[in-house]
């Protein structure tokens, strides 16, 4: 059998010291005191993926901890709507708290599509699907053709307190099961993708622009800004851009903050409007796209191109970057 093929089902013991923070020798400690088998391909240690759990015990004492989640309201708890319900099951997850929208933001979220009601909607960052069930809701109270083409790596969530506080092997599987549950389907179509890749060959998918994208992706500086400018030019004038975790002194991400303010803020082809969220104030900002800004796009494509690679760190490369880029 091709390692390949064994290692799907095997965590390295050098991939949980990373994720967990902690030693190769500290996870093989527990390994030895719980009785989890560990296996050795290629000189590497592995442990089974349905064994991590209790490694996940041992590392995280407080990982059984209920009384940490949102708050979910009463409105929410007593609907009788099958999205309702698949998503208050969702949020009593221990895995959900604090890495998916909140209740109020998910509310806004549903409010957003239910009144601009778009007809491509584009998600970058479903996690495990909360956010992709409010923004199908909103979809499904306005009527019409509304979809949205989910995209996320759908790696598994592994504990990394304090942003991911349970251990769930397959997210993709979890959040299909989800919208299924919510009677939501018809609505989503999920990617298991990096958004570079979705955004090369967006053509393929839609065939009319984008109305409504929801980015909550990669934070970083370098990840928030490439899906910006891979996504913005497929966005229709009069269509909306929003962003997550817009506050860097809350949430400790400055991508998001940093697309802002480069390239929204001053820009006479936007519309924006920022949101403070409850209850942490990660913030959102809601942006209105008025016109197409052919200078950035051509800028865009300039950088992709192979003329640019060769010269981008080179003295003419560095000039363009400070004083046009």
């Amino acid at each position: 059998m091709a390692v390949e093929s064994v290692t799907e089902d095997l965590y390295s013991l050098e991939h949980l010291s990373h994720r967990f923070q902690v030693t190769p020798e500290r996870i093989a400690q527990i390994a030895t005191g719980r009785n989890l088998k560990q296996h050795q391909i290629s000189g590497q240690l592995y442990l089974q993926k349905n064994e991590v759990q209790q490694l996940i015990e041992e590392l995280f004492l407080d990982i059984n901890d209920k009384s940490r989640g949102y708050e979910i309201p009463e409105y929410l708890q007593n609907s009788p709507d099958a999205w309702a319900k698949t998503v208050v099951k969702m949020y009593r997850e221990k895995f959900t708290y604090p890495a998916s929208v909140s209740p109020s933001q998910g509310e806004f979220l549903k409010s957003l599509t239910c009144n601009i009601a778009p007809r491509n909607v584009v998600e970058i960052g479903c996690f495990t699907g909360i956010s992709t069930i409010w923004l199908a809701a909103g979809l499904e109270q306005a009527g019409g053709v509304g979809n949205i083409n989910s995209i996320d790596l759908f790696e598994d969530i592994i504990p990394a307190p304090p942003y991911h506080r349970a251990y769930l092997p397959n997210p993709l599987e979890y959040a299909q099961n989800s919208i299924e549950n919510a009677q939501l389907a018809h609505r989503v179509k999920f990617h298991k993708s990096n958004s570079v890749a979705v955004g090369e060959r967006i053509h393929e998918i839609l065939s009319e622009p984008i109305d409504f994208i929801y980015i909550d992706g990669d934070h970083t500086k370098e990840g928030c800004e490439q899906d910006f400018l891979l996504f913005y030019p497929h966005v229709s004038v009069g269509g909306y851009i929003v962003l997550h975790d817009i506050y860097p002194e809350y949430c400790n991400w400055d991508g998001p903050r940093y697309v802002i303010d480069k390239y929204i803020k001053t820009s006479p082809h936007f519309e924006l409007m920022e949101v403070k969220t409850s209850p942490f104030n990660f913030g959102m900002a809601v942006i209105r796209k008025v016109s197409q800004d052919r200078s950035l796009e051509l800028r865009t494509k300039l950088k992709n191109t192979a003329l640019w690679q060769g010269i981008k760190d080179k003295p003419l490369g560095k000039f363009i970057k400070k004083n046009i880029f």
